[in-house]
């Protein structure tokens, strides 16, 4: 399959006391982690294939490789599936997340909320939070281990949210398994 492993530690240690803002976080972290590290794995694959090739110069340079952006999608969609509850795979961990998830978003401040805040609801008040978490991976340059600022406001400028949105959501809601 297309994912084995998906980055989820932060949403792992959750639990039904947890915030709505801690939730946000570990979302966005987990998120972030995840390009990082298949950026990364990015690069390397990108080496082989291509030595004299430089994929960060692309980002430098604001360009995320359509290849690469196309993971991204997949990435976003992911987290947005576990946030519903609809990850198809079978591990336990993915369901204790999408069930503290539910009961997270069910509470204000130690109360049941009324009205219930809905996942969906959820996801659209954070889906660019979490995307920007994403590009902000992209920035963090491995080689100089330090964050490239002309990168990261290239980036933010052309992969906006607002502009790429329409585009993300279409391809996030598809179900997952077409997706695979």
């Amino acid at each position: 399959p297309r994912r084995q492993k998906l980055c989820i530690n932060d949403l792992k240690s959750l639990t039904n006391d947890s915030s709505e803002e801690e939730l946000r976080k570990a979302f966005i972290n987990c998120a972030a982690k995840e390009i990082h590290f298949s950026w990364k794995k990015y690069e390397d694959d990108k080496q082989k294939e291509t030595p004299k090739y430089d994929a960060r110069e692309e980002l430098r340079k604001g360009k995320i490789p359509e290849d690469f952006k196309r993971q991204m999608f997949y990435t976003f969609g992911d987290y947005r599936d576990l946030r519903l509850g609809k990850d198809i795979g079978s591990h336990v961990d993915t369901k204790n997340i999408s069930t503290n998830v539910q009961n997270i978003l069910e509470k204000q401040n130690g109360q049941h909320r009324v009205p219930k805040l809905t996942a969906d609801d959820w996801w659209e008040k954070n889906a660019e939070s979490i995307w920007q978490g994403m590009l902000c991976a992209l920035s963090y340059d491995t080689t100089k281990k330090n964050m490239d600022y002309e990168a990261q406001k290239e980036l933010n400028s052309n992969y906006n949210y607002n502009t790429i949105k329409d585009d993300l959501a279409d391809f996030a809601t598809r179900p997952q398994f077409f997706r695979w």
